[in-house]
């Protein structure tokens, strides 16, 4: 064999791969997309960086996954506004809810009785005595157990333990009887855990899950140690300006105290879908990701809307936003991390990109039919609505409606008519109705956003006050 015959082939090989991967690469970044497309009218795309400023998101970190290992990554923006430190694919992120995910693989690795009772570790109620709480009802959010939104706690203040967190915890249903997500629920997990294998939770998540994968990057702590502060990324608000003191602290680390970065959860996410890797038994990852309730398996969301199996999780905390997402037999998915608290909206718009890019039958936009506009009806329409616990504001601008509120992102949108009085948006999977009464007045709405949401018009001097 010719070496010196061989090695230029492979080396131009390499070199094409290489060319091939940045010109998807770049697709990707010029090809961010919305959720809702016009029937019949031209794709709209939009470039990753115009939408990082017009979304206030200082750095996004992607791991991009196919064929079971690590194809790319990218790094985007600053770490912290401030110093204007660069983010790079070693930036550590929070990444909130996906600790859920690490802490069940944990759980699961350190071999416990998932059908332990687990009971005692909660007040006393009728609910448990009839059907006790579980170390699998815990992992699969079954439990029954207060769902409160842990809003964590600024790092300039000092942070709970975890035992006075879980004094808030109670059984409010019957273990078993529904899916109530619960991050509280992932917080006795926690103790639970330590109790049992007399090993704090973080050490326990060090030798079960990160040591073995290489997730040199990544532990569970309740807020950044100190010596790591220089690497990690600062969380920031809807405005864009950094959170008070870097981050909140979350003393359920469980459910939300993960730092890593995106190659290391990619690395996370590798391990589960090759089952002839020796991570994880068949058995275990069958447990891990079939269904308990509603779509949910052991720490993983596993509904979607294509044909090929997938798991995956997002995470929320304070001034961080974050998207696993992995194929089981494709073997591809993407980690996406962000630092600025209007992120899901941008990692969504990411994902359609990466899914057009891949041909993936997930995060395709929806499609909706528009219909002309009666612009006679636009100024009955137009003030400000509560609903629920915001304020959305409906403008006309000419012969357009347009939206605000927090839940649309910091510019207004534009209100496409579905009908005299129905309308929808390309930014967001939400329809708008407008109630009118018999004298063609208007002083009611429904927002449908996941779920009909009523709202009624204010006077605007509320708004402010």
């Amino acid at each position: 064999m010719n070496l010196r015959r061989i090695l230029p082939g492979l080396c131009a090989f390499a070199l094409t791969l290489h060319a091939a991967a940045d010109e998807r690469i770049t697709r990707i970044e010029n090809g961010l997309r919305e959720p809702v497309a016009v029937r019949g009218a031209p794709a709209r795309t939009m470039r990753l960086l115009d939408r990082m400023r017009d979304l206030h998101v200082p750095g996004v970190s992607i791991a991009f996954i196919d064929h079971g290992r690590i194809a790319w990554t990218r790094a985007y923006g600053v770490a912290d506004v401030d110093s204007g430190r660069p983010v790079t694919p070693a930036t550590l992120f929070q990444v909130a809810s996906i600790s859920k995910s690490v802490a069940a693989v944990a759980t699961v690795k350190s071999r416990i009785d998932l059908d332990a009772d687990v009971s005692r570790r909660l007040p006393d109620s009728a609910l448990t005595a009839r059907h006790p709480v579980t170390v699998r009802a815990l992992l699969s959010h079954t439990a029954g157990v207060s769902d409160e939104d842990l809003a964590g706690y600024p790092a300039t203040a000092a942070c709970p333990t975890l035992q006075q967190e879980l004094a808030r915890a109670e059984v409010k249903w019957e273990p078993g009887s529904r899916y109530a997500y619960s991050s509280l629920g992932y917080g006795v997990l926690q103790q639970v855990l330590a109790d049992t294998t007399g090993r704090p939770f973080d050490a326990l998540a060090r030798d079960t899950v990160f040591a073995p994968l290489g997730m040199r990057d990544s532990l569970f702590a309740s807020t950044l140690p100190a010596a790591l502060a220089p690497r990690a990324a600062k969380g920031h608000a809807l405005d864009g300006t950094p959170i008070a003191g870097g981050w909140h602290c979350y003393p359920e680390e469980a459910a939300a105290g993960l730092w890593s970065t995106a190659p290391d959860l990619a690395r996370f996410a590798i391990a589960l879908q090759d089952r002839r890797y020796a991570f994880l038994t068949r058995q275990q990852i069958d447990a891990l990701l079939t269904p308990v309730r509603d779509d949910y398996g052991l720490g993983f969301e596993l509904g979607h809307a294509g044909r090929e199996p997938v798991f995956h999780h997002s995470g929320s905390n304070a001034g961080y936003k974050a998207q696993l997402w992995a194929y089981t037999r494709t073997g591809q998915g993407a980690v996406i991390l962000t630092n600025g608290d209007y992120g899901a909206t941008l990692i969504a718009e990411l994902m359609r990109a990466i899914a057009t890019e891949y041909g993936w039958e997930d995060w395709r936009p929806i499609e909706r039919t528009a219909v002309p506009a009666n612009t006679a009806l636009f100024d009955r329409y137009t003030g400000s609505y509560a609903v629920s616990n915001v304020v959305l504001r409906v403008e006309r601008r000419g012969d357009v409606l347009t939206l605000a509120g927090p839940p649309l992102g910091p510019e207004p949108v534009e209100l496409i008519p579905a009908g005299d009085a129905d309308f929808f948006m390309r930014e967001k999977d939400a329809t708008l109705h407008f109630d009118t009464d018999a004298d063609g007045r208007v002083d009611t709405l429904t927002f449908v956003d996941g779920r009909p949401r009523p709202g009624r018009r204010i006077d605007p001097a509320q708004v402010s006050r």
